[in-house]
């Protein structure tokens, strides 16, 4: 920062006046009941605007705030000028906020007029920093940028690896996209791959990829695309988890360009490691692979540039250009008033009274606070986003909100009812989503479906759903933008108050750019030091360490866990020692060494401790290396022991994984489970539980809906002559499906696969079953490569298995599936109303990129 800078931030007549318009803009937004502060006499908006003026030049976040809000406050006033409001809309265009400029003309369509009219000299000011602030694509358009986004471009275009850090509204993903995009479009040959935290943002991420090319371009989001090899040009968007499983069913797959989003997830436990681990392993394939990270909020994105073998063309920026004004604002009870609340700015590292709310009720206990605010603040405005600590604690709010908007009249569009056909008949009849949602109110959290969770994503954007309850999967990734944010004591995971820097990561959402001109966070019972152990305040950045870096830093920890024997990871056992250890082992037995290890800073020293014991137990594993490399977080160990149990038991055929239609399918899985929970690990305890466990396991492979395994779970129950509540049997169905049958089952069973057929070679036994894709069928929830296809070309596991009846062959390829969609009559067929309406989604899907395609 300048001293010019330093000089005019520390002016008290400026600091007094920013504090007055953010006042002003709460005052502005929310129904207050009494306001605190009579803010009577007009902002001095000649001298703001002229300090504003001197700030446009300085990149860092404090001047970019000053300058958003006073060019905003300015232009959503409705005593300044003509003169003053095209000053304003000079200094958006010196900091490239052509959103906001958008959006005030929306609201104003005279107002550009009116500069025009006024201020020839001030248009043609804006003209010149506009033509400044561009990118020019290769087809010879022009992109208007921020000084972010242009600093990012220029950064990318010259080197190898590139990590920026930047606020979540700062327009990170829409550049590094449109970077891609140009990258495919110049390029002969390209493998790009897109590294998303979650499926759900990698279902996001493709649809946009498939909405930019036609049909020369292969977009792939699953390991199993038989078409994965057909294309010059490819974008792979996947997890990490994906792309380990890509490396290892194609041997020679070499990205050209890999980029990581979210990066600052390399920190998290085993999928850190993970993370980690595939990027070693795509530097170890083609050593000139281009690396480009995204982060929010982190101090230190250079540390995601470190490799013994790292290039030397590469540049970290921590970008602080703002593009929305946020308030942070506490709630606290007014003193002996139950349904009365204080609302406190907090700006500046002060706290400013800006009024009060009055709730219609007073709420009963705490857990009724956060529900309660939200709507009495809310009203009938559509973007308010309502964190909640858990599932159960989600649906409850939206209860309460639901029914604090009880004189609201039900208003149910054709996309609201799509969105409760979809819930009624994919989840279950009483899953209360499609309630709350006739009422504009629906809930969020990880453990439901990947597609209805992109069905009340994208009506939330479009305002027909206008309370949104999430829980802290909103931190993964998931574009979500909104005007208000409510929230109580977060946690984030049980019993864990979330960190500031996660807080903040959550907070970045409030501010829809180029929809609202700032937006609002609402911190509910901040004087209750139990809720809040540290209050927020100022927005800091937090630094990321690398989760494997973490955990191989304990040098004697790690040594000690592999002399130990490497047991499965248990309560004494993190299981990050065990991921580390299954990739050094991995590298080991490939290499000979450890040297060159991607992204990992250790001393010469601890690096050769650690390779001497990897050393000394690697002879003697008869598990073959490949497998070791392709079962990512299993202890090589284990593997052993496993394969050593097998063994002994002298008939490994017989403990082969039969087919999910088998009628012994049910006993077996059974049994695998109990050689995996002996040997591997995983969350199978107790022991009486396995046997439902595979039920479920098995049911979900055959592609039973969901509604049915709910069903069948409350049969079971009931015979037990247990209560059944729907609510709580619903949250753990869908919890045991995506934790157990989409993650821990394909992981460790496709382990126990592994080492059975490895056994069955070793003893000269003819294995009698036919061999089965255990990872896909548990992943995707289908039996046949049919379903594989049609979900790789853009259906929903639902509508895929509501039309497998009609489709009798099992092996159809991508290609065939869409020709099939484009080709079928519906009236011909009996589909439930959401399938039907899919099937036409991506009809006209399918049309447009042949469109596209000329």
């Amino acid at each position: 920062m300048s001293a010019l800078s330093d000089r005019v931030l520390a002016l008290s007549r400026l600091r007094a006046g920013l504090e007055g318009l953010a006042v002003r803009s709460i005052q502005a937004d929310v129904p207050l009941a009494h306001e605190s502060a009579a803010l009577t006499e007009e902002p001095d908006w000649h001298f703001l605007l002229i300090c504003a003026s001197a700030l446009t030049p300085e990149p860092d976040e404090v001047a970019q705030d000053t300058v958003l809000r006073i060019a905003q406050g300015c232009l959503r006033s409705k005593q300044s000028t003509n003169e003053q409001q095209a000053a304003a809309i000079l200094l958006l265009d010196r900091v490239g906020n052509q959103p906001a400029i958008a959006l005030m003309r929306d609201r104003d369509r005279n107002i550009l007029t009116s500069i025009e009219a006024t201020s020839s000299a001030l248009v043609l000011d804006a003209l010149g920093r506009r033509a400044e602030l561009t990118v020019r694509l290769p087809s010879g358009e022009v992109l208007e940028v921020n000084p972010f986004q242009k600093t990012f471009w220029e950064l990318a275009s010259v080197n190898d690896w590139v990590s920026v850090s930047a606020p979540t509204s700062a327009g990170k993903s829409y550049i590094i996209r449109e970077w891609m995009f140009s990258e495919l479009r110049e390029s002969t040959h390209a493998k790009l791959v897109y590294i998303a935290p979650t499926r759900a943002l990698v279902e996001e991420v493709s649809a946009v990829f498939r909405s930019q090319f036609d049909g020369s371009v292969g977009v792939h989001t699953i390991p199993w695309d038989p078409e994965i090899t057909a294309y010059d040009k490819q974008v792979f968007v996947l997890t990490q988890e994906r792309l380990h499983l890509l490396h290892q069913r194609l041997p020679l797959f070499a990205p050209t360009l890999i980029f990581v989003d979210e990066a600052q997830k390399i920190s998290d436990g085993t999928r850190g490691i993970l993370l980690t681990q595939v990027l070693d392993e795509a530097l170890r394939r083609n050593s000139n692979v281009r690396l480009v990270f995204a982060s929010p909020l982190s101090a230190n994105p250079e540390v995601l540039l470190y490799s013994p073998s790292s290039p030397r063309r590469k540049a970290a920026l921590v970008g602080e250009t703002v593009t929305v004004n946020q308030n942070l604002i506490f709630v606290n009870q007014v003193r002996r008033q139950p349904r009365r609340y204080n609302l406190t700015l907090v700006y500046d590292g002060e706290e400013e009274p800006v009024g009060e709310v009055e709730l219609p009720l007073a709420p009963d206990g705490v857990g009724q606070k956060v529900p309660l605010i939200a709507a009495a603040i809310g009203g009938d405005s559509t973007g308010n986003l309502v964190f909640a600590n858990g599932p159960a604690e989600a649906e409850k709010f939206a209860r309460t909100i639901f029914n604090a908007l009880s004189d609201e009249p039900e208003n149910v569009s054709d996309a609201v009812q799509e969105l409760v056909d979809f819930s009624e008949g994919v989840v279950h009849k009483r899953f209360q989503l499609a309630t709350f949602a006739k009422r504009g109110v629906a809930f969020h959290y990880g453990k439901m479906p990947l597609v209805l969770k992109a069905k009340v994503e994208d009506l939330f954007r479009r305002g027909d759903i206008k309370y949104l309850v999430c829980t802290s999967t909103l931190l993964e990734g998931v574009n979500l933008p909104c005007k208000n944010m409510f929230l109580r004591s977060p946690h984030k995971g049980p019993g864990s108050h979330m960190p500031m820097s996660d807080f903040w990561n959550l907070a970045g959402r409030a501010g829809r750019w180029g929809k609202e001109f700032q937006g609002n966070i609402f911190c509910v019972d901040t004087s209750d030091s139990r809720a809040w152990p540290e209050k927020p305040g100022k927005r800091e950045r937090s630094s990321i360490i690398p989760a494997a870096t973490a955990t191989l830093s304990n040098v004697t920890d790690v040594v000690d866990y592999i002399n130990g024997g490497a047991q499965k990871s248990d309560r004494g056992t993190p299981a990050e020692m065990e991921s580390a250890f299954n990739w050094l082992a991995g590298r080991f037995m490939s290499d000979g060494h450890l040297r060159g290890l991607h992204g990992v800073s250790l001393e010469l020293d601890q690096a050769d401790r650690i390779a001497t014991a990897v050393g000394r137990v690697t002879p003697r594993l008869q598990v073959r290396a490949e497998l070791v490399k392709k079962h990512a977080g299993i202890s090589p160990m284990s593997m052993q022991r496993l394969l050593d149990a097998v063994l002994a038991n002298g008939h490994p055929e017989e403990l082969a994984l039969v087919l999910p239609t088998s009628d012994d399918a049910f006993e077996e899985y059974k049994t695998a489970l109990d050689y995996v929970a002996e040997y591997l690990g995983g969350s199978f305890e107790p022991h009486s539980r396995r046997l439902s466990l595979a039920r479920l396991i098995v049911h979900w492979m055959r592609g039973v809906p969901l509604s049915v395994i709910i069903d069948n779970r409350a049969k079971w129950l009931r015979a037990k002559g247990d209560e059944v509540s729907y609510p709580g049997l619903i949250r753990r169905v869908m919890a045991d499906i995506e934790d157990i049958a989409r993650f821990e089952a394909p992981r460790y069973l496709s382990c126990y696969a592994d080492v059975v057929a490895q056994a069955a070679g070793e003893l000269g036994r003819q294995m009698s079953v036919d061999s089965i894709d255990i990872e896909m069928m548990l992943e995707l929830g289908v039996p046949r490569p049919t379903d594989m296809s049609f979900i790789s070309v853009g259906l929903s596991r639902a509508t895929t298995r509501a039309i497998a009846e009609f489709v009798l062959d099992p092996a159809l390829s991508p290609a065939q599936c869409s020709a099939w969609i484009e080709d079928i009559d519906l009236e011909q067929l009996e589909l439930p109303a959401y399938a039907a309406r899919e099937i036409i989604s991506q009809r006209q899907l399918l049309a447009q990129r042949r469109w596209q395609t000329g």
